[in-house]
């Protein structure tokens, strides 16, 4: 399956010259155990570079879910090449920090050997090529805990693509499987490729970039090898439908792992 995966992309990149990586999602709290503290402050950006922010994150639905299950609305300020906002957590529990689903630009897009491309803006269309309107779509989520953590704010959207976290984001530890399955629109999404990053992937004595893919009921494991922030990402693309555009979802999970 990832050799497919990975041909269909490098003959799209030929053809369409869509070689460059594509900019990512992610929040990051600068506390992820919020313990004794009345609220944690977030950073929202886009990145090519995890967690350097590159490209401000906007959104109208900044918001966290509380322990009780509560939404709580975020108020973000907008710099130039990152958003901060703060999130109070007032009560002990988990507190689901998110940026909402993201309307991002609509493109062009068309099947390459079973992968969604998308197409240069800057070249022409290929010939016979069947192009479709493809609405880009990004969520990012982070987790914090003040006290124990509780799982109420764990429970699934239904809504869009995410991650439903089997073992708590809060309790992951360095060499233990944590467990989670990839949702769209509340169903298992079997087959997924996921991406895990862990912050100064760049430098040598950090962990580099590593795939997993869902099993047939949408569950995957994690299981990382040295402590950090990391973050586990997915790209799913659904063709339009009843004359809407189709859809180009992103979805991102900052965590953090402890020995």
């Amino acid at each position: 399956m990832m050799r497919v995966r990975l041909g269909g992309l490098a003959l799209a990149a030929a053809l369409f010259g869509g070689a460059a990586q594509a900019h990512s999602p992610y929040l990051l709290p600068n506390a992820f155990d919020a313990t004794g503290r009345d609220h944690v402050t977030v950073e929202a950006s886009f990145t090519e570079h995890f967690f350097v922010p590159d490209v401000v994150m906007k959104s109208d639905d900044f918001h966290a879910i509380g322990p009780d299950g509560a939404r709580v609305a975020l108020a973000p300020t907008y710099l130039r090449d990152l958003t901060v906002f703060e999130t109070p957590t007032p009560v002990d529990g988990t507190w689901r920090i998110t940026s909402g689903a993201r309307v991002g630009r609509t493109a062009k897009a068309m099947l390459v050997k079973g992968e969604w491309v998308f197409l240069d803006p800057d070249k022409p269309v290929p010939a016979g090529a069947m192009p479709v309107d493809m609405q880009s779509l990004t969520t990012a989520e982070v987790y914090v805990s003040r006290g124990k953590p509780n799982a109420t704010a764990l429970a699934p959207i239904g809504k869009g693509l995410e991650f439903h976290a089997l073992t708590h984001p809060n309790s992951i530890v360095v060499g233990q499987d944590a467990r989670f399955e990839v949702l769209i629109n509340g169903k298992p999404l079997g087959g997924q490729v996921i991406s895990i990053h862990q912050a100064g992937e760049d430098y040598a004595e950090a962990a580099k970039p590593v795939e997993v893919v869902s099993d047939a009921a949408g569950r995957f494991v994690l299981k990382v090898g040295q402590p950090g922030v990391f973050l586990a990402m997915t790209r799913y693309r659904l063709p339009p439908a009843d004359g809407k555009p189709g859809q180009s979802l992103t979805y991102a999970l900052t965590f953090e792992a402890v020995r």
